[in-house]
């Protein structure tokens, strides 16, 4: 597996287009107040779950992640964002219901940040974790990291903040694969890409496959 960091710069957009199949686009999504007519575009399911959240920021996220998601998909589609549906694997990896797109996605936040990412045709898996404290960093590393990661991660001159960036290549890693956290691990090969997406306050990495030599990584931030 092939691990490199990307610099992004960052263009505000609402939609996009592909040039290619190998492509990917990163959408990065801070909360943006709602505009008329944002919830009539959400499933009668997605509206009944925004209710289940005690905390008004977890709710705005979840509603903010749904409507930019319908925005940015039914731009590449070319369908009205009402009318997508979405259903889940049984590892719980969301999907567009349709037979007509091989439009794959995957999406992660953390505090008041949505990261998003799409390919026409890549299995992605995208994960972002805000900086903070993680006092018991090395007991949850216990659970996921073998012993020589956890050894070099303690030489790290910030071994919170390198515990932090590990993660999110973890995760991101198990997302692509259609696994959860502690789901089945499957060695990764060449065909197997990685990267580090630099955003100010975050750690945040990328994975997908098949990795392609052709891919061009592109970034949005999403102008609400």
């Amino acid at each position: 597996m092939s691990i490199s960091t990307r610099n992004c710069q960052w263009t505000g957009a609402r939609s996009a287009e592909f040039a290619a199949a190998e492509d990917i686009h990163i959408w990065k999504i801070p909360l943006f107040e709602l505009q008329t007519g944002d919830l009539d575009i959400l499933a009668d399911e997605e509206l009944k779950r925004s209710q289940d959240f005690k905390h008004e920021t977890a709710r705005k996220v979840y509603i903010c992640s749904r409507v930019a998601m319908r925005n940015i998909f039914s731009s590449y589609l070319n369908q009205p964002a009402c009318e997508l549906k979405f259903k889940t694997t049984p590892q719980g990896k969301p999907f567009l219901a349709s037979h007509t797109t091989g439009l794959k996605f995957n999406l992660s936040h953390s505090h008041e940040l949505i990261l998003l990412a799409v390919s026409p045709s890549l299995e992605l898996g995208v994960d972002l974790e805000q900086h903070k404290s993680i006092p018991n960093w090395e007991m949850i590393a216990n659970k996921v990291f073998d012993s020589k990661t956890i050894d070099d991660l303690k030489k790290e001159e910030n071994p919170e903040t390198a515990f932090l960036r590990a993660w999110t290549v973890f995760e991101a890693r198990q997302k692509s694969l259609g696994e959860g956290i502690f789901g089945k691990r499957t060695s990764l090969t060449r065909s197997t890409a990685s990267v580090m997406i630099d955003i100010d306050g975050f750690e945040a990495s990328l994975c997908y496959f098949p990795a392609r030599e052709q891919t061009v990584i592109s970034c949005f931030t999403f102008t609400g």
